[in-house]
């Protein structure tokens, strides 16, 4: 195996195990809150887990580009005050398996518990 293709597989290895945490710690606690509390704005928290769902792949990453990029709605002020922009790294690649990821491990705990 070449070099670069070690470095690839290790990048994606540690993206994978990085989203399934980051899912399992933000995915879990929301479905049980989504499966048994009742609560205002239930609909619209189940809306905007499920939408990675409908929307086409490249409509998802262009949201997550507008909402972190260097001049988005998140990013911006991130970047403003420290410089740092998340967008191109391998933290957007954990950020964007964990939104498209999301919806399959909520739905799926949400109707186990």
């Amino acid at each position: 195996m070449s070099l670069d293709a070690a470095s690839a597989l290790g990048l994606s290895i540690r993206v994978a195990i990085a989203a399934t945490v980051l899912n399992a710690l933000i995915g879990i606690p929301l479905a049980y809150l989504l499966a048994r509390r009742s609560f205002r704005g239930r609909a619209l928290v189940d809306l905007v887990v499920t939408l990675p769902l409908v929307l086409p792949p490249t409509v998802t990453g262009y949201y997550l580009i507008v909402l972190l990029g260097r001049r988005g709605w998140l990013g911006g002020p991130v970047y403003a005050l420290t410089g740092w922009s998340v967008a191109f790294t391998w933290y957007a690649a954990v950020i964007a398996a964990t939104v498209m990821a999301l919806p399959l491990l909520v739905r799926t705990a949400r109707a186990a518990i």
